[in-house]
């Protein structure tokens, strides 16, 4: 049997090819729909189709009256916990900062007492921060830690502080294992303003917890991403 790709898939690998080989850098325009056309022979409907596609992806936009461009590459947010994301961004050199716009001591209620596996009403940290990665404000996170299993973490724990390093190099605990949850939501008007966006927009929704190396959980996070900055992967191996 003769397996043809069909025309639709065949030109958005087509596009995709050429941003990648020309080296098209972020809000450079490609070429028009009739010069793409010709070179490939493709039809208008069929060109049309794979850039609303990529357009939909977040590779390309379209400015009306000018045409269509390259978009900002997505970070990549690997499926694997916040320390591991934060690595990961350190590592493909994106200039990151965190500010800490709340720092207070909550009682546990009913949802954080399940996920840290503490009493109801016992006293947790809960810190609320901005992170800016490339100098945009891209995430909100908020953590919990048990105060009974790290007193005095309040004393240490700074905007230049890694929460991990913290814990391991004081507290003698290392952030082995976790697990990870991830919706979408919408942006109110607070988490609108915080990461410099409009109201209603749609944002990742991430919530899990981390543990040690003997399963107890060490914290609970909750993270708001812009969904014009990240995408998700997961590493599948055998």
């Amino acid at each position: 049997m003769d397996y043809r790709v069909p025309p639709g898939v065949e030109a958005i690998e087509k596009l995709q090819n050429f941003v990648k080989i020309n080296r098209l850098t972020a809000n450079t325009r490609i070429p028009s729909e009739r010069d793409l056309c010709e070179m490939w022979g493709l039809s208008r409907s069929t060109l049309r189709q794979a850039v609303d596609t990529l357009v939909e992806c977040g590779e390309l936009y379209r400015v009306k009256g000018s045409g269509v461009y390259v978009t900002v590459p997505k970070l990549v947010r690997n499926m694997s916990g916040v320390d591991a994301m934060l690595d990961e961004m350190l590592q493909q050199g994106v200039p990151m900062s965190k500010k800490i716009i709340s720092a207070r001591v909550i009682e546990a209620t009913k949802q954080i007492s399940k996920r840290l596996k503490i009493p109801l009403g016992r006293k947790v940290y809960e810190y609320i921060r901005i992170r800016e990665l490339e100098h945009i404000p891209s995430i909100i996170e908020t953590t919990y830690l048990d105060c009974e299993k790290y007193p005095g973490f309040d004393k240490h724990y700074t905007n230049k502080t890694p929460m991990g390093s913290l814990l391991r190099n004081i507290y003698h605990k290392e952030l082995v294992k976790g697990e990870e949850h991830i919706s979408i939501t919408y942006a109110s008007e607070d988490e609108a303003q915080l990461l410099d966006i409009e109201p209603n927009t749609s944002l990742f929704f991430t919530s899990g917890i981390i543990s040690d190396e003997d399963n107890v959980p060490i914290m609970y996070y909750k993270q708001l991403l812009r969904s014009d900055r990240f995408k998700f992967v997961s590493m599948i191996s055998k």
